[in-house]
Protein backbone atom coordinates (compact mmCIF):
# COMPACT_ATOMS: atom_id res chain seq x y z
CA UNK A 1 0.00 0.00 0.00
CA UNK A 2 1.39 3.41 -0.97
CA UNK A 3 1.39 6.52 1.20
CA UNK A 4 -1.30 7.95 -1.09
CA UNK A 5 -3.57 4.97 -0.42
CA UNK A 6 -2.98 5.30 3.33
CA UNK A 7 -3.86 8.99 3.16
CA UNK A 8 -7.00 8.27 1.11
CA UNK A 9 -8.15 5.67 3.64
CA UNK A 10 -7.44 8.12 6.45
CA UNK A 11 -9.50 10.74 4.63
CA UNK A 12 -12.50 8.39 4.65
CA UNK A 13 -12.16 7.91 8.42
CA UNK A 14 -11.87 11.66 8.84
CA UNK A 15 -15.04 12.28 6.77
CA UNK A 16 -13.05 14.25 4.20
CA UNK A 17 -12.78 14.05 0.42
CA UNK A 18 -10.14 11.61 -0.74
CA UNK A 19 -7.21 13.44 -2.38
CA UNK A 20 -5.96 12.28 -5.76
CA UNK A 21 -2.42 13.24 -4.70
CA UNK A 22 -0.68 14.44 -1.54
CA UNK A 23 2.79 15.35 -2.86
CA UNK A 24 1.99 17.04 -6.17
CA UNK A 25 -0.76 19.39 -5.05
CA UNK A 26 -1.22 22.55 -3.01
CA UNK A 27 -4.60 21.49 -1.65
CA UNK A 28 -4.48 22.33 2.09
CA UNK A 29 -6.02 19.03 3.25
CA UNK A 30 -3.64 16.98 1.09
CA UNK A 31 -0.66 18.97 2.39
CA UNK A 32 -1.83 18.32 5.96
CA UNK A 33 -2.07 14.59 5.28
CA UNK A 34 1.43 14.53 3.77
CA UNK A 35 2.85 16.23 6.85
CA UNK A 36 0.97 13.87 9.18
CA UNK A 37 2.25 10.88 7.20
CA UNK A 38 5.89 11.89 7.64
CA UNK A 39 5.37 12.64 11.32
CA UNK A 40 3.75 9.23 11.76
CA UNK A 41 6.67 7.54 10.00
CA UNK A 42 9.12 9.27 12.34
CA UNK A 43 7.15 8.10 15.37
CA UNK A 44 7.04 4.53 14.06
CA UNK A 45 10.81 4.59 13.51
CA UNK A 46 11.59 5.80 17.02
CA UNK A 47 8.91 3.69 18.72
CA UNK A 48 10.76 0.34 18.71
CA UNK A 49 14.00 -1.36 17.75
CA UNK A 50 12.59 -2.90 14.56
CA UNK A 51 14.47 -5.98 13.37
CA UNK A 52 14.06 -5.03 9.72
CA UNK A 53 15.97 -1.79 10.31
CA UNK A 54 18.91 -3.27 12.24
CA UNK A 55 22.17 -3.00 10.32
CA UNK A 56 25.67 -4.10 11.31
CA UNK A 57 28.33 -1.39 11.57
CA UNK A 58 31.99 -2.44 11.44
CA UNK A 59 34.95 -0.18 12.15
CA UNK A 60 38.45 -1.50 11.48
CA UNK A 61 41.47 -0.31 13.41
CA UNK A 62 44.69 0.97 11.87
CA UNK A 63 46.65 1.46 15.06
CA UNK A 64 46.06 5.23 15.16
CA UNK A 65 42.44 6.21 14.40
CA UNK A 66 40.23 6.79 17.45
CA UNK A 67 37.19 8.46 15.80
CA UNK A 68 35.09 6.96 12.99
CA UNK A 69 32.22 8.60 11.09
CA UNK A 70 28.89 6.91 11.69
CA UNK A 71 27.14 5.23 8.71
CA UNK A 72 25.22 7.66 6.51
CA UNK A 73 21.89 6.02 7.39
CA UNK A 74 22.56 5.87 11.15
CA UNK A 75 19.55 6.81 13.26
CA UNK A 76 20.43 5.39 16.67
CA UNK A 77 21.68 2.30 18.46
CA UNK A 78 19.22 -0.28 19.83
CA UNK A 79 18.49 0.16 23.51
CA UNK A 80 20.68 -2.80 24.53
CA UNK A 81 23.37 -2.55 21.89
CA UNK A 82 26.89 -3.71 22.73
CA UNK A 83 30.15 -3.18 20.86
CA UNK A 84 32.02 -6.40 20.10
CA UNK A 85 35.69 -6.99 19.44
CA UNK A 86 36.79 -9.55 16.86
CA UNK A 87 40.28 -9.89 18.33
CA UNK A 88 39.32 -10.65 21.92
CA UNK A 89 36.97 -13.63 21.95
CA UNK A 90 33.68 -12.86 23.72
CA UNK A 91 35.09 -9.52 24.91
CA UNK A 92 33.15 -6.27 24.68
CA UNK A 93 34.24 -2.67 24.49
CA UNK A 94 33.09 -0.83 27.62
CA UNK A 95 30.80 2.13 27.10
CA UNK A 96 31.85 5.37 28.78
CA UNK A 97 29.18 6.41 31.26
CA UNK A 98 29.29 10.05 30.09
CA UNK A 99 31.58 12.70 28.62
CA UNK A 100 33.36 13.26 31.95
CA UNK A 101 34.13 9.55 32.26
CA UNK A 102 35.44 9.62 28.70
CA UNK A 103 37.75 12.58 29.38
CA UNK A 104 38.98 11.01 32.60
CA UNK A 105 39.81 7.76 30.79
CA UNK A 106 41.77 9.60 28.10
CA UNK A 107 43.55 11.79 30.63
CA UNK A 108 44.85 8.89 32.70
CA UNK A 109 45.46 6.77 29.60
CA UNK A 110 44.36 3.56 31.29
CA UNK A 111 41.45 1.31 30.33
CA UNK A 112 40.61 -2.35 30.13
CA UNK A 113 40.84 -4.62 27.11
CA UNK A 114 39.78 -4.10 24.37
CA UNK A 115 38.95 -0.50 25.33
CA UNK A 116 36.18 2.06 25.87
CA UNK A 117 33.79 3.67 23.43
CA UNK A 118 31.43 6.62 23.18
CA UNK A 119 29.47 8.46 20.47
CA UNK A 120 30.45 12.13 20.28
CA UNK A 121 30.03 14.69 17.51
CA UNK A 122 28.32 12.17 15.27
CA UNK A 123 31.33 9.84 15.47
CA UNK A 124 32.02 6.48 17.05
CA UNK A 125 35.06 7.01 19.24
CA UNK A 126 37.20 4.33 20.86
CA UNK A 127 40.16 4.43 23.23
CA UNK A 128 42.79 3.28 22.88
CA UNK A 129 43.05 3.17 19.10
CA UNK A 130 42.36 -0.32 17.82
CA UNK A 131 45.38 -2.25 16.53
CA UNK A 132 45.67 -2.96 12.82
CA UNK A 133 43.08 -5.55 11.83
CA UNK A 134 40.94 -5.38 14.97
CA UNK A 135 37.32 -4.41 14.44
CA UNK A 136 34.54 -2.99 16.57
CA UNK A 137 31.07 -4.18 15.55
CA UNK A 138 27.58 -3.24 16.67
CA UNK A 139 24.04 -3.09 15.31
CA UNK A 140 22.29 0.21 14.71
CA UNK A 141 18.85 1.31 13.55
CA UNK A 142 18.80 2.65 9.99
CA UNK A 143 16.87 5.84 9.28
CA UNK A 144 15.82 4.58 5.84
CA UNK A 145 12.25 3.51 6.52
CA UNK A 146 10.65 4.35 3.17
CA UNK A 147 11.17 3.24 -0.40
CA UNK A 148 9.67 2.05 -3.65
CA UNK A 149 8.76 -1.19 -1.83
CA UNK A 150 8.88 -2.49 1.73
CA UNK A 151 12.08 -4.40 0.91
CA UNK A 152 13.89 -1.63 -0.98
CA UNK A 153 14.33 1.07 1.62
CA UNK A 154 16.07 4.14 0.24
CA UNK A 155 14.43 7.18 1.86
CA UNK A 156 14.06 8.78 5.26
CA UNK A 157 10.74 10.48 4.47
CA UNK A 158 7.83 10.34 2.02
CA UNK A 159 8.31 12.48 -1.07
CA UNK A 160 6.17 10.71 -3.70
CA UNK A 161 2.63 9.38 -3.74
CA UNK A 162 3.91 5.90 -4.62
CA UNK A 163 6.32 5.62 -1.65
CA UNK A 164 5.66 2.82 0.85
CA UNK A 165 6.47 2.31 4.53
CA UNK A 166 8.72 -0.52 5.70
CA UNK A 167 5.99 -1.92 8.00
CA UNK A 168 2.29 -2.66 7.94
CA UNK A 169 0.64 0.38 6.37
CA UNK A 170 -2.13 0.10 8.96
CA UNK A 171 0.27 1.83 11.35
CA UNK A 172 0.67 4.69 8.89
CA UNK A 173 -3.07 5.12 8.40
CA UNK A 174 -3.76 5.14 12.15
CA UNK A 175 -0.85 7.50 12.76
CA UNK A 176 -2.14 9.94 10.15
CA UNK A 177 -5.64 9.93 11.64
CA UNK A 178 -4.72 10.75 15.23
CA UNK A 179 -2.11 13.33 14.28
CA UNK A 180 -4.46 15.16 11.89
CA UNK A 181 -7.15 15.35 14.56
CA UNK A 182 -4.63 16.43 17.23
CA UNK A 183 -3.38 19.24 14.95
CA UNK A 184 -6.95 20.46 14.53
CA UNK A 185 -7.47 20.47 18.33
CA UNK A 186 -10.07 17.71 17.94
CA UNK A 187 -10.62 14.70 20.21
CA UNK A 188 -8.01 12.08 19.32
CA UNK A 189 -7.51 9.95 22.45
CA UNK A 190 -9.24 6.86 21.00
CA UNK A 191 -7.34 7.21 17.71
CA UNK A 192 -4.03 7.44 19.57
CA UNK A 193 -4.91 4.33 21.58
CA UNK A 194 -5.69 2.44 18.38
CA UNK A 195 -2.31 3.47 16.96
CA UNK A 196 -0.44 2.38 20.11
CA UNK A 197 -2.21 -1.00 20.17
CA UNK A 198 -1.33 -1.59 16.51
CA UNK A 199 2.29 -0.64 17.22
CA UNK A 200 2.50 -3.14 20.09
CA UNK A 201 0.99 -5.91 17.96
CA UNK A 202 3.39 -5.23 15.09
CA UNK A 203 6.39 -5.20 17.38
CA UNK A 204 5.31 -8.44 19.03
CA UNK A 205 5.55 -10.19 15.66
CA UNK A 206 8.71 -8.36 14.62
CA UNK A 207 10.79 -9.76 17.51
CA UNK A 208 10.37 -13.39 16.51
CA UNK A 209 10.23 -16.33 18.91
CA UNK A 210 11.81 -16.30 22.35
CA UNK A 211 13.29 -19.18 24.32
CA UNK A 212 11.26 -20.29 27.31
CA UNK A 213 13.38 -21.25 30.32
CA UNK A 214 11.80 -23.55 32.90
CA UNK A 215 13.20 -23.35 36.41
CA UNK A 216 15.88 -21.09 37.83
CA UNK A 217 18.33 -19.37 35.50
CA UNK A 218 21.92 -20.02 36.62
CA UNK A 219 23.47 -17.22 34.54
CA UNK A 220 21.39 -14.15 33.62
CA UNK A 221 21.41 -13.25 29.93
CA UNK A 222 22.86 -9.78 30.62
CA UNK A 223 26.02 -11.12 32.30
CA UNK A 224 29.28 -10.88 30.36
CA UNK A 225 32.28 -13.19 30.67
CA UNK A 226 34.72 -11.74 33.23
CA UNK A 227 37.76 -12.85 31.24
CA UNK A 228 37.36 -14.26 27.71
CA UNK A 229 40.70 -16.05 27.55
CA UNK A 230 42.11 -19.20 29.14
CA UNK A 231 44.18 -18.96 32.31
CA UNK A 232 47.01 -21.49 32.63
CA UNK A 233 49.39 -21.96 35.58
Amino acid sequence: MSVLTACQQAAVKLNQTQPSSVFSTTDPFAVQLALAANEAAEAILSGYDWQKLKTLATFTGDGATEAFDMPADYARMPKKAKVHSTTWQNALFVQATDEDDWLYTKDIGITGTPGKWIILGGQFQVFPAMPVGETARFYYISNKIIGASATALTKTSFTDDTDVLFLNEKLLRLGIIWRWRADRRMEYAEDLTNFEIAMAEEYGGDKGSRNLTVGRVRVPGSVDTAYPGTITP
